[in-house]
């Protein structure tokens, strides 16, 4: 536009000279239409700018939203892998339990089956005593170790 109006005003002057002759007032009138040209085609470039200027600033946009899309769907994601982790560790937690309650379960069986001379294996009252001794309190212990994780919450079922 700067350079449109110091076109103009240059062409004014030249164009309000003093001379008055008629080579003058012909040149006079061809700049004025080539700036006329020079004005329209100006015009007609700035116009096709805009016009990609709209078009670029549309396919950002539309950029930025699916951004934003790609970016709302990785944290769903995320988010879903962290409760499948959550869960998984749950289950390792139970499981672990379940392992020590076992465990004790399996030390009591060991203690008897040592080769020791007790006379405490050989009377059938003590073997059911104990086995049923050790799978309760497993048990027991099993139960307590789930009730106090559902307790502080870190199972969720």
């Amino acid at each position: 536009e700067a350079q449109h109006q110091a076109k103009s005003s240059s062409n004014k002057r030249s164009g309000s000279g003093s001379s008055s002759s008629s080579s003058s007032s012909s040149s006079s009138s061809s700049s004025s239409s080539n700036s006329s040209v020079e004005e329209e085609e100006i015009a007609e470039v700035e116009m096709l700018l805009e016009a990609y200027f709209m078009h670029v600033d549309n396919t950002f946009n539309r950029l930025q939203t699916l951004n934003e899309y790609i970016q709302d769907t990785e944290d769903l994601v995320n988010l879903k892998l962290d409760q499948h982790r959550n869960q998984l560790i749950g289950i390792d937690l139970i499981m672990t339990g379940f392992t020590c309650s076992l465990a004790i379960m399996t030390a009591t069986a060991g203690y008897f089956g040592m080769n020791l001379n007790s006379y405490i294996q050989e009377e059938p009252v003590y073997f059911n005593l104990v086995v049923t001794v050790s799978t309760v309190g497993a048990l027991a212990l099993f139960a307590f170790f789930v009730g106090m994780l559902w307790h502080r919450q870190m199972l969720v079922f």
